[in-house]
């Protein structure tokens, strides 16, 4: 009876040790198990570069100086190795951005296995990347993908061919486009990845107004929110055919792939042939990106790397931005940005600069400083 009793105490220790890691990696490195990953794998290609360094010293005390000086040092060299490395990807120098992203999550996992001590805040190493950020011409920057935008669907639409119908994979691939085109969809929202499931067909709802119109509510589940986020609906208006109609295309894809309503709930909305075994699976980011790019190239775009499955969303919240009726607040509700980054998606276009040459020659009104000598106007 004791010997039962000792193994079940043991076995509910097991099970909160268990758990209680399985919480703090989730608290130290949140949606960053593969950065942590290829920083873990730098930081052991650096270890076997320097053999004869003991990399971190045990505080013998509470606060001890020598060991945490010690161990702050060893980062300190570990991004001296990671600057003389370029990407195996790009063949540049790694990034600034990447170097803090590195020591961020290398402190922190660090701290968490094998409980050291690191400065915090670490004025030497602190320092050290200051002056890379400085130093980097690129910091900052970002490479911006072009926008598929209602004229590119609608053009695509007018060529025809098979990327516009002829097999359920096209059907499904361009009214997958057409909705992250309308709805500000990043790729991730429509499909499915390795943490979170894309939306199902029980997630469409077709209506129709009192008069006669008939529209769609697509409910998504928004990205880059903390926690389970939940489904907010996006209207999609029937538009009298074409590439850019949204509400006619799921329809197509749906008698294209027509599933029972039982098998709704569990279906991807966006759903391809599997390659083996004669199933179907969701579509992913990658087919995403790979048709948008593939569409861009039949339109004449050749560089391919200037599109990818954020380009559905840019074109989306440029078209929107260019009507001049579309406020900030109905921009960042449409494509779920919780600051003002929708305004570096919505490209700014020649109308709306035509629109503002316009406006600034009715330009009436003198300054408030010539009004009141009081007054100054704060910068």
């Amino acid at each position: 009876m004791c010997v039962a009793r000792a193994g079940a105490v043991e076995d509910m220790l097991t099970k909160l040790q268990g758990k209680a890691r399985e919480h703090l990696i989730r608290a130290y490195a949140p949606k960053s198990k593969g950065v942590l990953r290829s920083a873990l794998r730098k930081f052991a290609m650096f270890v076997q570069s320097i053999p004869s360094r003991q990399l971190f010293l045990p505080s013998k005390v509470s606060g001890d100086r020598a060991a945490a000086a010690h161990n702050e040092w060893t980062l300190i060299l570990f991004v001296e190795w990671l600057l003389e490395h370029v990407s195996p990807k790009t063949g540049k120098p790694v990034a600034s951005s990447t170097v803090s992203g590195y020591l961020s999550l290398l402190k922190g996992y660090f701290l968490f296995s094998y409980d050291f001590e690191i400065p915090n805040p670490s004025p030497r190493l602190s320092r050290l990347v200051a002056l890379i950020r400085s130093e980097d011409l690129t910091a900052g920057s970002r490479s911006k993908r072009h926008g598929f935008r209602r004229r590119h669907l609608r053009k695509l639409w007018k060529l025809g061919g098979t990327r516009c119908g002829g097999s359920q994979h096209a059907t499904t691939m361009l009214a997958a486009l057409a909705t992250a085109w309308h709805v500000l969809a990043r790729g991730g929202e429509l499909c499915s990845t390795a943490q979170r499931a894309g939306p199902m067909r029980s997630d469409v709802e077709y209506k129709v107004l009192s008069t006669g119109e008939r529209y769609a509510i697509i409910w998504l589940r928004p990205l880059k929110t903390k926690g389970v986020a939940p489904k907010v609906p996006q209207y999609v208006q029937e538009a009298g055919g074409g590439g850019a109609d949204v509400y006619m295309l799921l329809r197509r894809m749906e008698a294209a792939d027509p599933v029972s309503s039982a098998a709704r709930a569990t279906t991807p909305l966006f759903r391809t042939r599997a390659k083996r075994g004669g199933g179907f699976r969701s579509i992913t980011v990658a087919h995403l990106r790979k048709y948008t790019r593939d569409c861009a190239a039949a339109l004449g775009y050749l560089i391919r790397k200037q599109w990818g499955a954020h380009s559905g969303r840019i074109g989306g919240a440029t078209d929107l931005a260019s009507t001049g009726k579309a406020s900030e607040l109905l921009l960042k509700a449409k494509g779920r940005w919780a600051s003002d980054i929708g305004r570096i998606y919505a490209r700014m276009t020649r109308r709306c600069q035509l629109a503002a040459s316009r406006l600034m020659h009715k330009a009436r009104g003198r300054d408030l400083e010539e009004i009141h000598p009081s007054f100054t106007q704060g910068i």
